[in-house]
């Protein structure tokens, strides 16, 4: 690959004409960054060090040059998924030149920020802590437990040791807990036992103060990624309006807007039994690593499925994989908190890509410029902002 410049680099990947070697490149760009750390970078930094890398991978080009043919262009990192990977420097760098380019074809008299770390967390006694607004540290103490905000934000749980751990038929009706995140909202707390969650936008978990003596319960609205702790003794169960999931110890994520038109849940390790809770047609499903269940009216459809985008938002993406618009447009309304209005009818196109989900609405928007489509951010009468999506 011949020397090129980092702005022009950046300017190719916009035209969508880089190679596949200037793709390489992006990709050991982004790996060499964590996220947080890129977000903070000048433009004229990014430059700078991207052009550091350019100079590393050509040396390690000549290093394993003789080794291959001469025809084959050298692959000198792992690919990540290309949409979750190179795409992504969409969303970081390709951000941050879009933002200062005169070329950028998407203009809008308005913007809006992606979302961020926010839920309330409502006790037992009712009692509302707005997350975002707390000090690191112990928030509130109940029934034994303390409850404690860590200094990246999580939220966890700690029984103390003159606690029962786990409630007995004599005891009284358990105490709930309940997190929610509004549109434009992420939150990840670990429970009681130890199980991690992960929480989509407008999502709610609730969840008791201390577990079940035969059983570890939760109820979920929205969407929300697990890692459950492993105990054969106590099974996990995930309850949503249509469907209960049960677990033992795994990684699994579950989709369960009311306005989308399937529950989904996918599997990432271990096992999972799913069962319908308002249709007769449906059995119980056992999915395995790489599947995912889709719940319909119907019943259950079982597919095994590409695992990065089932939970590209759960790792700070929007993913896409020929989605149609309404589906692109659903998962915007929830990060951006903002009203989706359509004019013209609903245009029928699909789209394949991906951009990170820490960038502002206007470069989300920008990264579906190939469509036949046209955008507008506007005001609602309630002064609520409205994305207008026309033909």
């Amino acid at each position: 690959m011949e020397r090129i410049e980092a702005k022009t680099l950046l300017a190719k990947y916009a035209a969508g004409k880089c190679t596949e070697q200037e793709m390489a490149l992006l990709e050991s760009w982004h790996l060499s960054y964590p996220l947080d750390e890129v977000e903070n970078l000048s433009i004229e930094a990014q430059m700078d060090d991207l052009d550091q890398v350019w100079a590393s991978l050509q040396q390690e080009q000549q290093e394993q040059q003789p080794a291959k043919p001469a025809n084959k262009p050298v692959k000198l990192w792992p690919k990540i998924a290309i949409a979750a990977a190179i795409v992504l420097i969409g969303g970081l760098a390709l951000f941050f030149y879009l933002q200062q380019s005169t070329q950028q074809s998407t203009r809008f008299a308005s913007d809006l920020p992606p979302g961020k770390n926010h839920a309330v967390l409502t006790l037992s006694n009712g009692q509302k802590i707005s997350l975002s607004d707390t000090t690191h540290g112990l928030i509130a103490a109940q029934a034994g437990v303390s409850i404690t905000k860590a200094e990246d934000g999580t939220i966890i749980y700690h029984i103390e040791q003159s606690a029962h751990i786990a409630a007995t038929p004599a005891d009284k009706a358990l105490q709930y807990n309940t997190i929610a995140t509004p549109r434009g909202g992420k939150y990840q707390l670990n429970l009681p036992d130890g199980t991690k969650v992960w929480l989509n936008a407008a999502s709610v978990l609730k969840y008791p103060v201390v577990f079940a003596a035969n059983e570890r319960r939760v109820e979920l609205t929205g969407e929300a990624y697990f890692e459950v702790t492993k105990n054969k003794h106590h099974p996990f169960h995930v309850k949503t309006a249509q469907q209960d999931v049960a677990v033992l110890g795994t990684h699994f994520n579950v989709n369960a807007y009311s306005d989308e038109k399937e529950v989904k849940t996918t599997l990432l390790e271990g096992s999972v039994k799913v069962s319908a809770l308002n249709t007769k047609q449906a059995t119980d499903v056992v999915l395995k690593p790489g599947q995912q269940a889709a719940l319909t009216a119907s019943g259950f459809n079982i597919a095994n499925v590409d695992l990065e985008e089932a939970i590209s938002w759960k790792n700070g993406m929007f993913e896409f994989n020929n989605s149609d618009l309404t589906t692109i447009m659903r998962q915007a309304s929830r990060w951006y908190d903002v009203d989706v209005v359509y004019e013209n009818g609903i245009p029928d196109v699909t789209f394949s890509g991906a951009v990170s989900r820490n960038v502002n609405a206007s470069a989300f928007l920008e990264m579906l410029k190939y469509l036949d489509v046209k955008f507008s951010i506007e005001k609602n009468g309630n002064n609520r902002p409205k994305l207008v999506v026309s033909k």
